[in-house]
């Protein structure tokens, strides 16, 4: 199955970041470090870290514990918790972030994610 994901670039329509030639695969990703893609399915980001809500920076070791496993096909994704998720996103507190926050707590009211102890 592909998705035909392309970079997401600034002030680039969807339709001229399809014209890049970037290919998306561990090569690319781990040169480009954190990133930003679009796919068929919907838009994907890539961080290298996560902060949380101090500021405190976490990598993928330091977040591994808490990841959520889920299988696509025949394809396995690791994914941030949406506790860490949150915890990012009120540190960086852009607008959208703050604007998301409400939908990321109630999908953890909803969830069966372990709570913080």
């Amino acid at each position: 199955m592909s998705l035909n994901a392309r970079l997401r670039v600034g002030g680039m329509a969807d339709e001229e970041a399809k014209q890049l030639p970037v290919v998306l695969d561990a090569a690319t990703l781990r040169s480009f470090g954190s990133s930003t893609w679009m796919t068929d399915a919907g838009p994907v980001d890539v961080p290298v870290e996560l902060r949380d809500a101090d500021g405190g920076r976490h990598d993928y070791e330091d977040l591994e514990s808490r990841l959520v496993i889920a299988e696509i096909d025949d394809l396995v994704v690791h994914i941030a918790s949406l506790r860490d998720i949150i915890a990012s996103k009120e540190f960086a507190a852009r607008p959208k972030d703050v604007e998301a926050l409400p939908e990321f707590r109630s999908l953890v009211d909803r969830s069966d994610e372990p709570s913080e102890s």
